[in-house]
């Protein structure tokens, strides 16, 4: 199976059987789905988001929830700039109700060079994951092909999304993938 065809297969069964959120239908993106408020109150449990000062997050909606609670809690906030591929805004002293839109970054962000800012975690959207944490995202769009920082990679998934064994080859590996029922930590946590 490529990696296209494992991602219709996910998009398709979220579809299927009514697990996907707004957004739908889920193709195309990094999918919103029932029970990702759980999974991210999960993860906002974790001793990785807790000790997260500076956090780096995909614009998708299902990461939505985790956004808002780390600019709440005055966490630093991080996001790729909506038309500007490799150039990011920080959201420092933005309360979430600013931010009618994700593309409101733009605007109200700051612009921030990546490589000169310590990032203490990257949230992602994902489409495909298995248990030994390998991810295959949307297969365009943030996070970038190559990009690279030196801080844990989380993403929530909804068990659809999950496999034993991915069955392509993984665009990257997490370090913690979050369900409503589970977390499952990588070597470095």
């Amino acid at each position: 199976m490529t990696q296209g065809e494992a991602r219709e297969f996910v998009w398709n069964a979220l579809s299927q059987y009514h697990a996907a959120a707004y957004p739908t239908p889920p193709h195309g993106h990094h999918p919103n789905f029932v029970g990702a408020s759980r999974a991210s109150e999960r993860l906002m449990l974790s001793k990785v988001y807790l000790k997260a000062e500076v956090i780096l997050a995909g614009p998708d909606q299902v990461l939505k929830p985790l956004r808002e609670a780390a600019m709440k809690s005055g966490k630093k906030l991080i996001l790729p700039h909506p038309d500007k591929p490799g150039q990011y805004v920080n959201l420092e002293g933005l309360h979430p109700t600013q931010l009618k839109r994700v593309r409101d970054v733009a605007r109200l962000g700051k612009p921030v060079e990546l490589s000169q800012t310590p990032i203490d975690l990257v949230l992602v959207g994902a489409v495909v994951v298995d248990e030994k944490l390998g991810w295959v995202g949307k297969g365009y769009g943030f996070p970038y092909r190559g990009l690279e920082v030196a801080a844990p990679w989380v993403c929530l998934a909804h068990t659809l999304m999950v496999f034993e064994e991915l069955p392509c080859e993984a665009e990257r590996h997490m370090d913690l993938i979050v369900t409503p029922h589970q977390v499952m930590k990588g070597g470095k946590l």
